[in-house]
């Protein structure tokens, strides 16, 4: 009897998570060490300050929205130069997928242009699409003093014909823009 209400009771409790989704394998989900994009929720917009090598002051308008545990997107856009920065991730059956937008906006046009860069089925913390673009999560990044948590790091460097206007960015899950790395080595950072 024993035995009984033991196998009864691991039956019922395994039927009862099956139905909230938690053993369901074909539930909506973000794989790897990119689910740390998703795990606050949190809706802001804000301006940041950056210093390039140069000296160079600028500012970003940056926005985040985050719905825990299904979506992520942030956008960044400069003032000074023509950057503007997209990442998206959408939870689905199969781990995810990720849409990095490295647009440009044209002069006297508000209207931005240059293709999406899709990574599907995310899994680890590393991953690279047919096209040679990267993406990986980073524990943390020490920027200046301060040390931002879950940042994601964008790498263009290794795709053939690249439609981006710069070559890394890495944005912090909570607190947006971190660093940038343009294609003629001038890096652009927080300032602190």
């Amino acid at each position: 009897m024993n035995k009984f209400s033991t196998a009864t009771a691991l039956v019922a409790l395994t039927l009862t998570l099956t139905s909230c989704g938690m053993f369901d394998v074909d539930d909506p989900y973000v794989g790897g060490d990119f689910a740390k994009l998703v795990q606050k929720e949190q809706e802001w917009g804000d301006t940041v300050k950056v210093i390039d090598n140069w000296g160079i002051e600028d500012s970003y308008r940056e926005r985040i929205y985050s719905h825990k545990p299904e979506y992520f997107e942030f956008e960044a856009h400069g003032f000074l130069n023509e950057i503007t920065i997209g990442v998206r991730v959408e939870c689905d059956e199969n781990g995810g997928k990720m849409t990095v937008s490295c647009l440009r906006n044209l002069r006297d046009v508000n209207w931005p242009y240059g293709p999406d860069i899709v990574f599907k089925d995310l899994d680890g913390n590393k991953m690279t699409n047919s096209d040679g673009y990267t993406v990986r999560m980073l524990d943390s990044m020490k920027v200046g003093k301060r040390t931002f948590k879950d940042v994601l790091e964008f790498d263009a460097t290794g795709a053939e014909e690249s439609s981006c206007n710069f070559d890394k960015f890495y944005v912090a899950a909570s607190d947006g823009l971190l660093h940038i790395d343009l294609q003629d080595s001038i890096t652009i950072e927080r300032k602190p």
